[in-house]
């Protein structure tokens, strides 16, 4: 039982906190920087151009951002790299030996993920301070996010084969757990 005449446990009491703090504090504050830090892609460059385009999923970004610079491969499958080897099973051991405690073998992760798509945010011109970096950020993200969708799906077949559809959604979660 909860002390100090209410039925609320300690977690309850600690996540009513947590959530004032952020709605006093943070959110506040982020508004604050809101305007600052959005992208527009209508305002993306390249060179010293700026491109109009509005739709992040038709968009030619590598066509279209300074910081692109004819890198169409943000995988990494540029001759230079085996885009296959993004995905690893090795990882899958490591993972089940640190992380899943009392499994007795038989817990099985999806396949952990190596890189990101995001090799043409390397390129990225730091401190222009003229205000088109959030706009060429934008742009990079979206580039890189839909290289990484295309890069998922064609894993999706061969998963299937061995797991079915019914774990699809939770590779997916645990893919995009290891960006961030």
């Amino acid at each position: 039982p909860a002390q100090g005449g209410t039925d609320k446990g300690a977690k309850e009491v600690l996540d009513e906190f947590g959530q004032q703090v952020y709605n006093e504090k943070v959110k506040n504050e982020a508004e604050t920087y809101k305007e600052a830090l959005t992208g527009q892609l209508s305002q993306v460059s390249i060179n010293s151009e700026t491109i109009t385009f509005t739709d992040p999923c038709t968009s030619e970004y590598d066509k279209h951002t300074t910081s692109a610079n004819g890198n169409t491969k943000p995988c990494g499958n540029d001759g230079k790299e085996d885009d296959s080897k993004r995905f690893s099973k090795n990882r899958i051991a490591e993972y089940d030996e640190k992380k899943i405690r009392g499994s007795n073998d038989g817990a099985c992760p999806p396949y952990r993920r190596l890189s990101l798509c995001n090799k043409n945010m390397v390129n990225m011109i730091p401190n222009n301070n003229d205000g088109k970096a959030k706009h060429d950020l934008l742009a990079d993200v979206c580039y890189a996010a839909k290289h990484e969708g295309e890069s998922l799906k064609n894993y999706h077949p061969q998963y299937k084969l061995t797991y079915g559809d019914s774990q699809i959604c939770t590779v997916l979660a645990r893919s995009f757990a290891d960006i961030g």
